[in-house]
């Protein structure tokens, strides 16, 4: 099925399930009443990491606090059909660029779930992987880093598969079937909430092009065997580049991006090892310019206490002889439950930033110590 088919296939697929679901009549006998939660994350870090001359954390405070929190709207109503309507906003605790973190609304019933507005892609949303030891950190995407990466192209080590993020998407998820559940999104623009009107398919002079037209679709499944849960998954997610603006000249060293990933998580008698593995090309042409990431970690649990830990490696190519940019990272760590939705976490990690060819900019050796506090409310 090529490109086009597929838009029309997606759309198609999202309007026929609400379509199908909604044929009944579907008076409400609510209006939607949005209620509130989220979580503020709050800790102390303690550094020691390569402060030479042109090093990464040349310059660099080796002691801090940091702080991460969100706020969620969200609310649904159930149609007298059945169908269940929701929506859900998320709003940063910070004033950042990305003020907005999530926003859409959802149809749900016997045809599956549909998901409308700004919001992760399927890909992203069916993820598992290896958990995480310290509260709003481990070593995968955490909410808080603070080793300073410098120059290397690592940066943070990801192994959720997306590529065009938050951005304004239509998505469809099966409904779960013998333990399986599918789920796609469509994106036709990677700009994040874009609002109203239809944006540019094109590249303006010196800026980089946009991935867009993005298809990004996983499978997931939960069950149990001998008594071990377990759940598994695997994606994959591609994208048009968008090409040159007239009479800017040709576009040089990108190409449609490609990106898929796969993860599993068991659980048994308190213990949950996970792990999981991305690849991509970045959106990139030339030769040796692929990234890797992957992790595994094992937790275990007792009463209010959790006590784990996690290691995680990303790589990138950086170009043709210049062989690759690392990070390593370990994370040893617990979270103490004091009472619903309040926990204490702490731990260690172990930060290794290595270079073929970056030198003293790309490479860091850094021990960070973290204590702190999780509240979700």
């Amino acid at each position: 099925m090529d490109r086009t088919s597929l838009r029309r296939w997606m759309a198609g697929t999202s309007v026929l399930a609400l379509a199908t679901g909604m044929a009944m009549p579907a008076a409400a006998a609510d209006k939607i009443s949005l209620g509130l939660g989220g979580y503020f994350q709050f800790f102390g870090v303690v550094a020691d990491q390569d402060d030479g001359a042109g090093e990464p954390g040349a310059g660099v405070r080796e002691h801090g606090v940091a702080r991460e929190s969100e706020i969620h709207f969200s609310g649904k109503t159930t149609l007298d059909n059945g169908i269940e309507v929701g929506v859900r906003v998320e709003l940063e605790g910070e004033t950042v660029g990305d003020q907005i973190d999530e926003s859409y609304i959802w149809f749900e019933g016997g045809f599956g779930r549909v998901e409308l507005g700004s919001e992760d892609p399927a890909a992203d949303a069916m993820f598992y992987g290896a958990p995480t030891p310290i509260a709003g950190h481990g070593v995968n995407s955490p909410n808080m880093f603070h080793a300073s990466s410098g120059a290397n192209a690592v940066g943070t080590s990801t192994t959720f598969v997306g590529i065009a993020g938050d951005s304004d998407k239509v998505t469809y998820f099966t409904p779960r079937f013998h333990g399986f559940q599918f789920g796609i999104s469509y994106t036709p623009d990677a700009t994040q909430e874009i609002g109203a009107g239809l944006r540019p398919d094109v590249t303006p002079a010196g800026a980089t092009p946009q991935q867009s037209e993005a298809f990004e679709g996983a499978v997931n499944w939960e069950g149990t065997i001998v008594g071990v849960d377990i759940g598994a998954y695997a994606a994959y997610s591609v994208a048009d580049v968008e090409g040159a603006a007239p009479g800017t000249g040709p576009l040089v060293g990108f190409e449609d991006q490609e990106m898929w990933g796969a993860g599993a998580s068991l659980s048994y008698m308190g213990f949950t090892l996970g792990g999981s593995y991305r690849w991509t090309d970045q959106g990139l042409s030339g030769s040796n310019t692929d990234r890797w990431d992957a992790n595994i970690g094992l937790v275990y649990a007792w009463s209010a206490w959790s006590l784990g830990a996690a290691y995680g490696h990303g790589e990138v190519e950086v170009g043709p002889g210049a062989g690759e940019d690392e990070l390593d990272m370990i994370e040893v760590g617990f979270i103490y439950n004091l009472g619903p939705g309040i926990d204490i976490s702490g731990g260690v990690q172990f930060v290794d930033y290595d270079s073929d060819t970056g030198g003293p900019a790309a490479e860091n050796d850094a021990v960070l110590g973290l204590l702190g506090t999780s509240i979700s409310f």
